[in-house]
């Protein structure tokens, strides 16, 4: 069924304020890319009151298959992917070691989505017959609460001690010495216990206010809320190109000029980080080789300095042709979970690394994003930073 388009008048904070804050029994989803130009990123994508919610636990072969149904359906989805499906496709056994009841699989699927371009400043709505006229009619009533203040800093927890995470340093470099891992990325789970009066809105809010992000989520599931402000593309794909830009590399800002200067200098001549990129980079080439034409696959940019409002980072570009006979489900077993997540080499990596219930449940809660749009034959994913769930608040 074709889609048709309605132009309408608002603005990009009324629109990702505004969803955001809708009841959760809407499930309301923004994709935004906060007006941070950045890897050609310049849209802000909404959906609210979703035609059809699924959410899969623990079996990766309905996740797989559920994929490939969506591609024919005709509808736009806005879906997250966790990494317990990632431990359970990367170990071939279709089932995750999963612990912390992060769903492998959520999903809304909407016959129409609120597109606003930050290029230009228009907003248009794109569904299917009347039901973009029924989304139009929700933007036309939204109500914004513009001031967005920082709440007192609250106590947070981590699930290392000093010492734990001291000795799983000297584990990865042991699995170094012993060549089996070339890099690996340790990552602690950071747990804060919210105000009453606070809410996943309020959160995206402030982060979208004060860390504007190219890649940012506010995404309501059944019992969660993602909210992400990631920099980061894992891959995308328009026109039958696949392309990945992942980052290793990071400095913070400077306070000055100088000091900016100073810090890109410091980052684009570290060993250290270019040769982290690099081996992210090897890694995404022989994934996209699984799925591209032969001889197809070309790095397009290698350690590039990007700039962000708080960050520094070095970023690199690989792209190739698909194959005619790939699909969203065979691309994501190919690519996921996201190698500068994990470290490299992916499969090994993934095992040691999920030996420590510590690291696993610091990966799980941190779901990948997609959006798979039907309209433009395109996908795109990134990776949040922060999985909201409404029992710890």
């Amino acid at each position: 069924m074709a889609w048709e388009t309605i132009k309408i008048s608002t603005d990009a904070e009324s629109l990702a304020l505004g969803i955001s804050a809708l009841p959760a029994e809407r499930f309301p989803t923004v994709l935004d890319s906060s007006g941070v130009g950045h890897l050609g990123s310049h849209l802000l994508i909404a959906g609210v009151d979703p035609i059809q919610r699924i959410e899969i636990q623990n079996d990766a072969a309905a996740v797989l298959n559920t994929l490939a149904e969506i591609e024919s359906s005709g509808l736009a989805a806005i879906f997250t992917l966790s990494y317990d499906f990632g431990d359970a496709i990367t170990s071939r056994s279709g089932k995750g070691r999963q612990q912390t009841g992060e769903p492998f699989f959520s999903v809304s699927l909407f016959d129409s989505l609120i597109l606003h371009d930050y290029r230009n400043g228009t907003t248009k709505i794109a569904g299917q017959d009347s039901s973009a006229l029924g989304t139009a009619s929700t933007v036309a009533t939204l109500g914004v609460e513009r001031d967005v203040r920082s709440p007192a800093a609250l106590p947070w927890t981590s699930n290392f001690s000093r010492s734990e995470y001291l000795s799983s340093v000297e584990n990865i470099k042991e699995f170094i010495r012993r060549g089996d891992t070339y890099q690996a990325n340790l990552t602690q789970q950071i747990s804060v216990t919210m105000d009453a009066n606070d809410s996943p809105s309020g959160i995206f809010a402030r982060l979208r206010k004060q860390h504007p992000a190219p890649f940012a989520a506010f995404i309501q599931r059944d019992s969660s809320t993602v909210v992400s402000a990631s920099p980061e593309r894992f891959f995308s794909i328009a026109d039958g190109i696949i392309t990945a830009s992942p980052i290793k590399g990071t400095r913070r800002r400077g306070r000055t000029a100088a000091e900016d200067d100073r810090l890109k200098a410091e980052l684009l001549s570290s060993a250290k980080d270019r040769a982290e990129n690099t081996m992210i980079v090897d890694l995404l080439r022989n994934d996209f080789g699984r799925v591209c034409e032969f001889g197809s696959v070309r790095v397009e940019k290698l350690c590039d300095l990007e700039e962000h409002p708080t960050l520094f980072h070095l970023v690199s570009t690989i792209s190739g042709e698909l194959r005619g006979n790939i699909g969203l489900m065979d691309v994501i077993s190919a690519v996921f979970p996201c190698g500068s997540i994990t470290g490299a080499p992916r499969s090994e990596q993934w095992r040691l690394l999920t030996r420590s219930n510590r690291t696993r449940e610091a990966f799980r809660w941190a779901p990948s994003v997609t959006i798979f749009l039907p309209v433009s034959s395109g996908f795109r994913t990134h990776a949040p930073i922060l999985a909201w769930r409404s029992e710890q608040w």
